[in-house]
């Protein structure tokens, strides 16, 4: 049909236009799909970050009480559960560590080494040394990353703790990282050395517990609470706020979401319309050469026909790459509780913003024509 080989012979002899149109439309493309998958990558850094570096169900000390005496016996009863697959129990204390010149305030966890792992996948995150000297070595720690920088600690250097009146020198076995604002502060070591340091006998602060299914976590710690008398608690109740927070997030993502779509839309709507608006003189020889209204609005409906798959591939393209350097973005862990940003690019995201860019591309370039093609074909061809 004659109106696909004037569209083609269009785009072929403006190059420039065929430029600037599929910039519009990709740029825009682009930078939806991005700033989408930048919220929803936050989204889901945060929840990995509460999930996986917390225990799915914490179990704390009785009403009244700072410790669990009898934790061992705790410990057995709540691996009992079948939706269990560990309970390692915790010491957690606050001390002051010091190495050379240097002094910083830490949290330190006493741990079962096997356990712990297990619960956390501690082993994971260790960027140098190995974790399970903690099993052989009673004076033996891991540092977050943080921390040994802010230390100058390496792995094999001692240094000392101190909680109170009872200081202990230490030898780093390992560096973890963790992602978040924990690696300021995190120490491991063995059980039994915390309980030393704390001064309070065999005891522990917590019991934490990992789940074969994070989602029953609620209902399981209702199960621990009815057959303890401890205080079992699930890591959607103990993360409320942080959830809270996602959700009122994301009403403002959807709004966000919207405005961003309307201005894309108005950038390419307004790329279109100036587009056609300067081929209202070749609109009108064509009219003059019997070239029927419904004949030219196919025309330009053709084009962006034609040119649209190309642009929505190339904003995918500007998405990814866009997507690549934003994960290499370092962000401060204690502020933002992630390290890095990601990104993530969902296949169904892509197919709605194109179709939807597509669609204003397309309505875009129908109004100005149906304009064109109803000018008076002398008045039209008159024009600069």
């Amino acid at each position: 049909m004659f109106e696909l080989t004037i569209a083609e012979r269009h785009i072929l002899r403006n190059p420039r236009m065929v430029l600037f149109t599929v910039l519009a439309v990709a740029l825009a493309v682009g930078v939806i799909v991005v700033l989408i998958g930048i919220t929803e990558g936050y989204r889901e850094n945060l929840i990995d970050t509460t999930v996986e570096n917390s225990p799915h169900i914490t179990i704390e000390p009785k009403e009244g009480e700072d410790y669990i005496h009898l934790y061992r016996t705790l410990s057995a009863i709540v691996s009992e559960n079948p939706g269990v697959v560990v309970a390692s129990p915790r010491l957690l204390g606050m001390g002051a560590a010091k190495h050379k010149d240097n002094v910083k305030g830490v949290n330190f966890i006493g741990v079962d080494p096997v356990s712990e792992d297990i619960l956390l996948n501690v082993g994971e995150d260790i960027v140098s040394g190995d974790y399970y000297d903690l099993r052989f070595r009673r004076y033996a720690v891991v540092v977050g990353t943080g921390l040994a920088e802010d230390l100058d600690l390496n792995v094999g250097d001692k240094f000392r703790i101190t909680r109170q009146e009872v200081t202990f020198q230490l030898t780093a076995v390992g560096i973890i990282r963790t992602g978040t604002g924990l690696d300021r502060t995190l120490v491991y070591l063995p059980l039994r050395t915390a309980q030393d340091l704390v001064g309070e006998g065999d005891v522990v602060s917590e019991v934490g517990v990992r789940l074969i299914d994070i989602y029953s976590a609620p209902a399981i710690a209702e199960d621990l609470n009815a057959a303890t008398s401890y205080k079992a608690v699930s890591w959607q109740e103990r993360s409320r706020d942080i959830l809270e927070q996602l959700d009122t997030q994301q009403v403002y993502a959807y709004i966000f979401y919207l405005l961003i779509f309307v201005i894309s839309g108005f950038g390419i709507a307004n790329t279109m319309i100036m587009i056609i608006s300067r081929r209202t003189k070749e609109i009108g020889i064509l009219m003059a050469m019997g070239v029927n209204q419904r004949s030219i609005m196919k025309i330009f409906v053709l084009e962006s026909v034609i040119l649209g798959p190309p642009s929505a591939l190339l904003g995918g393209g500007l998405a990814y790459l866009a997507a690549v350097l934003i994960g290499n973005i370092e962000v401060p862990s204690e502020i933002y509780m992630v390290s890095t940003l990601n990104v993530v690019l969902d296949l169904k995201t892509f197919i709605y913003v194109s179709l939807f860019a597509l669609v204003v591309n397309f309505i875009s370039g129908i109004y100005p024509a149906y304009k064109a093609s109803r000018l008076d074909p002398v008045k039209a061809i008159a024009t600069d």
